[in-house]
């Protein structure tokens, strides 16, 4: 089946150009308002071991996070459209990190960024991926994304103990 999601791309991906993530796992808030982005995005992440929730509005995806908070032991990786209808995913990320202030951010957009606004991001612990990207570097993203925030994790624990 991986060969068959692969193979029907129109963007000639290979299975040799994706990173090795043979042991992805965590939990996922995907937010975008395009329905199409949106099942192309959650089947590759599905695909690498990744739970996914997703949500095509800001309104739905705090619903799910707070849901996620309760039930399921959270949510690992906040990844949203940055510009989407009655409110943005920066608007969505800091609601949902008042909450849970830990959560990594993954911003998303093909709209134009300034280099100032991109490195406030960054100084915040934002992350940023500009549309369009290719497979490889959104699962490269995601991957480096979590796994820095399970180091910073075990880091925090052992400076308790």
């Amino acid at each position: 089946m991986h060969n068959e999601i692969l193979t029907d791309l129109p963007l000639g991906i290979s299975d040799l150009e994706l990173p090795s993530t043979e042991h992805s796992s965590g939990t996922i808030l995907l937010v975008d308002d395009d329905p199409d982005i949106r099942s192309l995005t959650r089947t590759f992440l599905e695909h690498e071991g990744y739970c996914v929730h997703s949500c095509g509005d800001p309104k739905r995806a705090a619903q799910v996070f707070h849901a996620a908070l309760q039930s399921s032991g959270g949510i690992d990786l906040l990844i949203t459209d940055f510009y989407m209808p009655d409110q943005s995913g920066m608007e969505l990320a800091c609601e949902l990190k008042t909450s849970l202030p830990e959560l990594p951010v993954l911003l998303v957009s093909g709209g134009f960024f300034s280099a100032a606004q991109l490195q406030q991001l960054r100084s915040e612990g934002w992350h940023f991926l500009s549309k369009p990207f290719s497979l490889p570097d959104f699962l490269t993203s995601v991957h480096l994304i979590l796994k820095n925030n399970i180091a910073a994790d075990a880091l925090a624990r052992h400076k308790q103990a």
